[in-house]
């Protein structure tokens, strides 16, 4: 994946467990075979050396064991409420059929539906980290698209208490 940043971006940790995620998530949707659904520490060097900025020089030494750990966390929870999380994006992305998103749109969504829904983190942080992941990652239009459906998908839990 290209990073669109032209500056120096460093990653918060949890950020970067995401990224990670994220990564493994793509691998996952269009590399036939790979089934690896263990990032190591090993795996998060080797990614953060394939999405460096110019200019810009980060090192696995920034991250800590509790980073890949949460990735993993993240990775094998959204591996395992998949058709949960995709129903909930059909439900929210009603624009577009699950099968038609950009695979980094969809596992962006995928990753802040998990948290969400059975991390529990706060919204404002799942909504925001999927922003500008997106913005990073995604196409022009992805960080609006995945703030929209996002923002329905709140809006609809708080109103309802949770969705199931």
């Amino acid at each position: 994946m290209n990073l669109k940043h032209d500056q120096p971006y460093f990653y918060g940790r949890r950020t970067f467990s995401r990224i990670l995620t994220l990564q493994y998530l793509y691998k996952l949707d269009i590399i036939p075979g790979f089934n690896n659904t263990e990032i190591t520490m090993g795996d998060a060097s080797s990614i953060l050396n394939q999405i460096q900025i110019d200019g810009f020089s980060d090192s696995i030494s920034n991250y800590e064991i509790e980073d890949i750990q949460y990735a993993n966390e993240l990775l094998n929870g959204v591996n395992n409420q998949k058709n949960t999380i995709d129903s909930i994006i059909e439900t929210f992305a009603t624009s577009f059929p699950l099968k038609d998103l950009p695979i980094i749109d969809k596992n962006i969504l995928r990753i802040s539906i998990y948290e969400i829904k059975y991390v529990s983190l706060k919204v404002e942080i799942a909504l925001n980290e999927a922003i500008e992941i997106a913005k990073i990652f995604g196409s022009e239009k992805s960080s609006s698209f995945i703030n929209g459906v996002l923002d329905s998908f709140i809006q609809k839990k708080y109103k309802n208490k949770e969705i199931k």
